[in-house]
């Protein structure tokens, strides 16, 4: 489905930009490296995690490939990136022998629209943007010494998100070389939550989907559904890209 959507959005904007003369169109692909920090419900430490109130995650790299369309001041901006967040803590404040590793998986597809602005007889060129964002969530989690869980290492299975990103950012040109620097606010399940789990009400079963969504079965009494609330999937990625023209 994520594939099909991304496909269908591709080809909308190819349609729209056909029109234009050639002459105003210009082309810039490259790769991108940068730092993925995990904020709102998806940060936070192993306790939050094991709680149900959070991921616990901190900050990874992310790698990828970006492509620009441009016509005058306005870009298209397609990318695909990659990155791993983890941690490690204490998951059980009573107990403090107990722990947990946690480990997120995110591929990340964004498209969207970029709106530069020119600063006379300079090579910078700031702009700011939009996206729509296709993300895919996987991972594992290893409980040891915890409470109502086994301490065997479990799978998180694949989950896809529908969200929105913002933008800022700047391209420093060098020729047909562009170093493009942005900051990227993304909101991942901005459109989408749900919680999916096996039936077998048993604690771990919190944890081996992303489970965005509040647990229909939560009880403030019942420590086998943990998950409370809705929780927000929100990152701020630090991008360094660079783009070479055609």
């Amino acid at each position: 489905m994520i594939r099909l959507k991304v496909i269908f959005i591709v080809l909308l904007f190819i349609t729209l930009m056909h029109g234009y003369n050639y002459s105003q169109i210009s082309i810039k692909l490259g790769p991108m490296l940068g730092l993925t920090s995990p904020t709102l419900d998806y940060s936070g430490d192993a306790k939050d995690f094991y709680a149900g109130t959070g991921y616990g995650l901190r900050s990874g790299l992310n790698y990828g490939v970006m492509a620009k369309l441009g016509v005058l001041s306005f870009n298209g901006r397609f990318s695909v990136s990659y990155c791993a967040l983890d941690n490690d803590g204490n998951s059980d404040p009573s107990n403090p022998n107990s722990t947990v590793h946690i480990e997120n998986n995110i591929v990340l597809i964004t498209i969207g629209p970029e709106f530069a602005f020119s600063i006379p007889k300079s090579p910078i060129k700031p702009y700011g943007g939009i996206d729509l964002l296709f993300s895919s969530f996987s991972g594992l989690f290893k409980f040891q010494g915890t409470a109502d869980v086994s301490s065997d290492q479990t799978t998180i299975q694949s989950s896809s998100r529908t969200g929105l990103g913002l933008s800022i950012g700047s391209e420093i040109m060098f020729g047909n070389i562009n170093l493009d620097l942005s900051i990227r606010y993304n909101l991942h399940n901005l459109f989408s939550k749900s919680y999916d789990s096996p039936n077998t009400n048993n604690r771990i079963d919190a944890y081996t989907n992303i489970n965005d969504g509040k647990d229909p079965n939560y009880s403030a009494t019942d420590k086998k559904h943990p998950i409370g609330i809705d929780r927000t999937i929100a990152t701020i990625m630090f991008q360094l890209g660079l783009l070479f023209g055609f």
